[in-house]
């Protein structure tokens, strides 16, 4: 478990609580060959680090597709907006571990750079969205998790100082805000940062594969 000092926890959501990450992949994977294209892993590669909007200008330019980047973003967000609702699973040992931390009394949240939305709904369809006091995003703070502004206002909406606040995340840059900011930082593994878990361990006060470590 949580060391006992610890009264609040921020969750990151895709790849930590979710085992969500290669959602948006495959999703563009299946719009783009359900047109007939060929899609391989490149193209996910490009997109790694685009926003979304620039992601569906990148395939109508890439694929010269006959719709509008803004009609792009709408198809795939309908796969992807499936994929979160009946196929997406929560990460091992979730579910037990964030109902032990509300027994205990600690307050919890998500801090995701997903959309508002779709986190709730997912979020809700994996009956853990009560457990949360809320949902907070990257679009809403003006900033990704390279800078720790989302943690540090998602800890002040729960009331608790950093050095009381554990925060739950998969990728390096966003662990390494975390450690820098003050918070006891809980690194996830996640198959798609693999070769980040070596550095991840560094950052971390803690890292685990599995929610179930922290219930032994």
């Amino acid at each position: 478990m949580l060391p006992e000092n610890i009264e609040y926890i921020i969750f990151d959501m895709d790849g930590t609580l979710l085992d969500s990450l290669s959602v948006w992949a495959d999703s563009d994977c299946e719009f783009i060959t359900g047109l007939g294209r060929e899609y391989d892993p490149s193209h996910s590669k490009a997109m790694k680090a685009m926003h979304f909007d620039s992601a569906c200008e990148y395939l109508v330019r890439e694929f010269s597709l006959p719709f509008s980047p803004e009609e792009t973003g709408r198809r795939i967000l309908e796969i992807v907006e499936e994929r979160y609702l009946n196929a997406v699973p929560l990460k091992d040992g979730a579910e037990e571990f964030i109902k032990s931390a509300a027994g205990r009394g600690i307050k919890m949240c998500v801090a995701t750079s997903n959309r508002k939305k779709l986190a709730e709904d997912a979020l809700k369809a994996k009956g853990i969205l009560e457990n949360m006091g809320f949902v907070i995003t990257s679009d809403e703070v003006g900033c990704g998790k390279e800078s720790p502004e989302i943690f540090l206002k998602a800890a002040e909406k729960l009331g608790g100082e950093p050095s009381r606040t554990a925060v739950f995340e998969d990728s390096l840059h966003a662990v390494i805000s975390a450690e820098k900011a003050g918070f006891y930082v809980v690194g996830m593994f996640d198959k798609t940062y693999a070769e980040e878990f070596d550095s991840i361990r560094k950052h971390a006060d803690i890292a685990i594969k599995s929610f179930k470590e922290l219930l032994k």
